[in-house]
C-alpha cells in the first residue's frame, strides 16, 4: 500500500509546468546563428560560385563580401539577432505556457 502512495505522489510531481531559461535559450540561439553564419561564410569562401552566401549579404547590414570586417560584423549581428530571437521566444513560451499550459 505504501508503494502505491509514493508512486502516485511521484506522478503528480512530474506534471509540473515546464519553463525555459530565458538567458540559456537566448545564448543558445545566438551561438547557433553565429556558428551558422561562420559555416556559410566558410562554404562561400570554398565555393563562391554556388552563391550560398548571398542571403547573408542581403539581410545583414554592412556586409560587403569575404573580408575580415564583414566576417566580424556578420558574427556580431548573428549574435545580436539570435540572442534577441532566443530571449523573445523563451519569454513568449513561458508567458503562454503559464496561461494555457
Amino acid at each position: 500500500m505504501a508503494h502505491v502512495t509514493s508512486q502516485a505522489r511521484r506522478d503528480i510531481q512530474t506534471t509540473a509546468s515546464a519553463s525555459l531559461s530565458v538567458a540559456a535559450f537566448g545564448m543558445t540561439l545566438a551561438a547557433f546563428a553565429a556558428i551558422s553564419f561562420l559555416l556559410c561564410m566558410l562554404l562561400g569562401m570554398a565555393a563562391p560560385d554556388w552563391g550560398l552566401h548571398r542571403p547573408w549579404l542581403q539581410f545583414y547590414l554592412g556586409l560587403t563580401g569575404f573580408d575580415l570586417r564583414s566576417l566580424g560584423l556578420g558574427t556580431v549581428q548573428s549574435l545580436a539577432f539570435g540572442g534577441y530571437a532566443g530571449v523573445m521566444i523563451a519569454l513568449l513560451f513561458n508567458f503562454f505556457n503559464r496561461r494555457f499550459g
